[in-house]
């Protein structure tokens, strides 16, 4: 069945955005920075963003959520998340009631939902050109999913990815910043990671010169993170999103980690390509209007 318009939600431990496209990547309406941050019940969250779906006036023939974990993406639940306002949350009943609809509801991770519609958006622009992808996202945090197989990878929860040991850079004695792991990759290189390296608040990341030594450590980094996720999952391209490296002037960065990338994995397996995002901009909506134009593909 053709879909005409599916509802995307992106949700957050802070916000939600919400939107009704007509294709991945084309959105009729549009409405962020919904709040669903603790204390406020999950419930009352969940409301305000039915009510924000319903205020579009738009009708819909299915719903893609690209959300935080972990999930139950089987049963419909939020895991066991440290948002103690969303523990064990049966998100996807909760939404159905709300919206009082039958349509098809698909649940999936915030960085599965964009390996998809990255996946879809490099095989349309080059058929073929990808079999397994993976999409990496550094902010905050750092996470990744993967779609292989003509399916997104699980296991028995999703890749906790970010918090992998890598080998240090040489010379590099940054104890890192994860509470858990300390010196993980998520504690190398997310935001606060680099902030605390330069000793200053994260939201001034963005004026650090390109020159700076930070960013040669940066795509390092990445290099090593994307030759791990080639070996690990066998993906030929890794997608990397996150304002960090997606920023102005930033796609020397790409350049850099591809060529570091080659000469790490030193010919045992093919280097898998690392790019920027097609969808650099809403990335978890539009990675939630692609689970939702192809929800048959998806546990819903």
């Amino acid at each position: 069945m053709t879909l005409k318009n599916v509802c995307c939600i992106e949700l957050s431990g802070s916000t939600a955005s919400v939107a009704i496209a007509k294709e991945i990547g084309t959105f009729l309406w549009k409405m962020n920075d919904i709040p669903t941050y603790h204390p406020i019940p999950a419930d009352d969250s969940v409301k305000k963003i039915c009510d924000a779906i319903k205020s579009s006036g738009y009708d819909f023939d299915a719903i893609g959520i690209a959300s935080f974990g972990p999930l139950n993406v089987q049963l419909g639940r939020i895991g066991n998340t440290p948002k103690t306002n969303w523990k064990h949350f049966p998100l996807i009943e909760s939404i159905r009631k709300q919206l009082n609809t039958n349509v098809p509801i698909v649940l999936e991770t915030d960085v599965n939902a964009p390996a998809y519609s990255e996946y879809l958006a490099l095989n349309a622009k080059e058929p073929s050109s990808t079999q397994a992808t993976a999409y990496l996202t550094i902010g905050a945090g750092v996470g990744l999913g993967v779609f292989a197989d003509g399916k997104p990878f699980h296991g028995i929860m999703h890749p906790e990815f970010g918090h992998i040991m890598i080998r240090p850079i040489e010379n590099d004695n940054f104890e890192g910043t994860c509470p858990f792991h300390k010196n993980c990759i998520e504690g190398l290189i997310s935001s606060k990671a680099l902030a605390k390296r330069l000793n200053i608040n994260q939201e001034h990341l963005g004026e650090v010169p390109n020159e700076h030594r930070i960013w040669d450590l940066f795509y390092c980094y990445v290099a090593a993170t994307a030759a791990a996720a080639a070996i690990s999952y066998a993906v030929d391209t890794v997608v990397v999103g996150g304002s960090l490296i997606t920023g102005d002037g930033k796609g020397f960065l790409f350049d850099k980690a591809n060529a570091y990338c080659t000469d790490m994995v030193n010919k045992y397996i093919q280097a898998p390509r690392i790019l920027p995002p097609a969808y650099s901009k809403d990335s978890g909506l539009v990675g939630a209007a692609a689970i939702a134009f192809h929800s048959d593909m998806f546990v819903k």
